[in-house]
């Protein structure tokens, strides 16, 4: 081989190498911002249904005689307290496991190095 060869032929390696590491790392980037979209999505969920309910209390206490307190239904707060903690719950557990595959990136960029 002369060395216009090897030198194409180191190129090419190069490029290849370069190549897979970018792949990689745009699907890592992928899984994080797919659990980050499923995290927001919760949240908005459990704020959407909190203020589903919340809404509908206060106009059932604006329907109702003004003397009675504005204090919602048993059954209202109880589906809104469940709801929200399920919710909560949901995306507790994925920022959880966000994080640890976050820690497992960077323990294995740092072997890496």
């Amino acid at each position: 081989m002369d060395d216009r060869d090897r030198k194409k032929l180191q190129l090419e390696n190069t490029l290849e190498s370069a190549t897979l590491a970018i792949k990689n790392q745009l699907g890592d980037y992928k899984d994080k911002s797919k659990n980050l979209l499923i995290i927001g999505g919760i949240v908005v969920a459990a704020y959407a249904f909190s203020k589903i309910f919340m809404d509908d209390e206060k106009e059932e206490s604006i329907e109702k005689e003004p003397k009675k307190e504005n204090s919602p239904s048993f059954v209202s707060s109880a589906m809104s307290g469940i709801v929200t903690s399920v919710l909560l719950s949901l995306a507790k557990n994925k920022i959880l496991e966000l994080i640890e595959q976050l820690n497992k990136d960077a323990d294995g960029t740092e072997e890496n190095n």
